[in-house]
């Protein structure tokens, strides 16, 4: 059998160790810095609300590490809601005095109808008007109340002042539907819609510049659990699309 032949590596003594000791320390500071460096770049690009949720959250895969004292600002979930209702309530202030033909809608609204009115706001400059179905129609009907009618009069005269495109979206909560009229919720919502262009057609209001949407329970509010939270998500929204930009610019 052949013999093998093996090379042995010398490793540097002490003394070439001493010698070098300045290149090992300038090194590991040149080493401390670039870390440096790049977590601060790393930082500014933090996700606050993740890194909130992270390190000082009491929830689940949350360290709960981070003071919420004075190391990172914390708004409440509660808190932020109340600022973004705050922010819309004043946009909605400063549009109403604007819009002379809005004002006068929601005075009429909040006057002689009571709680048909449940949302108006501006987002991202569409102007959104909820009304609650119930006060609308019938239930479990298409069939319009006088009370439903006044609203849509009221709006109409609202509209004149408009002259682009009307957008209706009709909601319905998940009440089981089976009739020969109304298979399920779908057909409620879309005969509801259509009952609506048709009676804003007779009030001036051409079918062309109405666009109906039904959506019938697949988009809810709330969860349909309680008798409230059903009443709540049947909903009808007329949505006036770039309104805000249009009377600005008037």
């Amino acid at each position: 059998m052949a013999a093998r032949s093996f090379r042995f590596l010398s490793l540097p003594g002490p003394a070439a160790a001493e010698g070098s000791g300045w290149m090992v320390t300038l090194s590991d500071m040149l080493l401390l810095l670039l870390t440096f460096f790049v977590l601060l770049i790393s930082m500014s690009s933090f996700d606050q609300t993740m890194l909130i949720r992270t390190f000082g959250g009491t929830g689940s895969g949350s360290s709960g590490a981070l003071d919420r004292g004075d190391t990172l600002p914390w708004v409440a979930e509660d808190e932020s809601r109340q600022q973004k209702a705050q922010i819309h309530s004043q946009d909605l202030i400063y549009y109403r005095r604007l819009s002379v033909p809005l004002s006068q809608l929601l005075d009429r609204l909040e006057k002689d109808l009571g709680k048909a009115l449940l949302r108006v706001e501006v987002i991202e400059q569409d102007l959104e008007l909820e009304l609650a179905s119930d006060r609308l129609f019938g239930t479990l009907d298409d069939n319009l109340r006088p009370y439903g009618r006044r609203v849509l009069e009221r709006l109409r005269e609202f509209l004149k002042s408009w002259s682009g495109l009307v957008e209706i979206a009709v909601y319905t909560d998940n009440f089981p539907l089976n009739t020969s009229r109304y298979p399920d919720n779908q057909v409620l919502a879309a005969r509801r819609g259509e009952r609506l262009v048709q009676a804003l057609a007779a009030l001036g209001l051409p079918a062309s510049r109405v666009f109906l949407s039904a959506y019938g329970p697949d988009r809810v509010l709330e969860v349909n659990d309680t008798p409230a939270h059903r009443r709540r998500n049947r909903r009808i929204v007329f949505r006036l699309p770039e309104w805000a930009a249009q009377v600005v610019g008037k």
